[in-house]
C-alpha cells in the first residue's frame, strides 16, 4: 500500500505523524510538566511573599474554631480550682517520682490571641525527673478527668546550678486550658 503512494503522499501523511506525536507528547507529557512548573513557581511567590492562599486561611479559621469548642467541652468548676488542681497535679506527680513547680497564667496577660474567651483558663507546670517519669507523669495528665486538656507540652533540658557545678536537667513544661464555670 505504501509502494503505491507517491513521494510527495508519503511526505504529507509523514508530517501528519510527526504533528500527531508532538500533539500526543505535550497532552500526555509536556501539559502536566509545564502546569507543574507554574504552580510551583506560584507557591514559590506566595512564600517569598509570606502570604498564604485562601484556601489555607478559611482551613485555619475552622480549625480554630473546632478547637475552641473542643477546649469548652473541658470544664472545671471555679469555686478552689487553682487548690483542686494543685492538689491534682502535685499527687500525680509525687505518685510518678518527679519535681513540680506552678505559675498560674491569666489569659489577659497572655500574648497568645488564638484564645479569645476570657472564661478560660490556662495554668503552667513545670516539672522535671526523669525521661521515663516525665512520661508515665504525662500520659497520666492526660487521662485525668476535671483538671482540663493539655494545651501544649514540652520536653527540654535546662542548666541547673546546683552549688559549684552546672549540671543539665529533664524539665517537661506542660499548659492545662479549661473553661471555668
Amino acid at each position: 500500500m505504501l509502494k503505491n503512494l507517491s513521494l510527495k503522499a508519503k511526505k504529507i501523511i509523514m508530517g501528519f505523524l510527526m504533528v500527531f506525536t508532538i500533539y500526543l507528547a505535550y497532552v500526555l507529557s509536556f501539559k502536566k510538566a509545564i502546569s507543574a512548573f507554574m504552580l510551583h513557581s506560584q507557591l514559590e511567590q506566595t512564600a517569598i511573599l509570606g502570604g498564604e492562599p485562601a484556601t489555607a486561611i478559611a482551613q485555619l479559621e475552622r480549625e480554630h474554631g473546632f478547637y475552641l469548642s473542643v477546649l469548652k467541652a473541658y470544664r472545671v468548676k471555679a469555686d478552689e480550682r487553682e487548690n483542686r488542681l494543685w492538689q491534682s497535679v502535685s499527687g500525680m506527680a509525687i505518685a510518678t517520682g518527679v519535681s513540680i513547680s506552678f505559675s498560674p497564667e491569666d489569659i489577659k496577660g497572655m500574648l497568645d490571641t488564638s484564645v479569645v474567651d476570657s472564661s478560660i483558663v490556662l495554668d503552667r507546670f513545670s516539672f522535671s525527673g526523669g525521661y521515663a517519669n516525665l512520661v508515665k507523669l504525662l500520659d497520666t495528665v492526660s487521662k485525668a478527668k476535671g483538671i482540663g486538656r493539655i494545651a501544649s507540652a514540652k520536653i527540654g533540658t535546662e542548666a541547673s546550678t546546683g552549688g559549684t557545678e552546672e549540671k543539665k536537667v529533664l524539665i517537661l513544661k506542660i499548659r492545662l486550658a479549661a473553661e471555668e464555670r
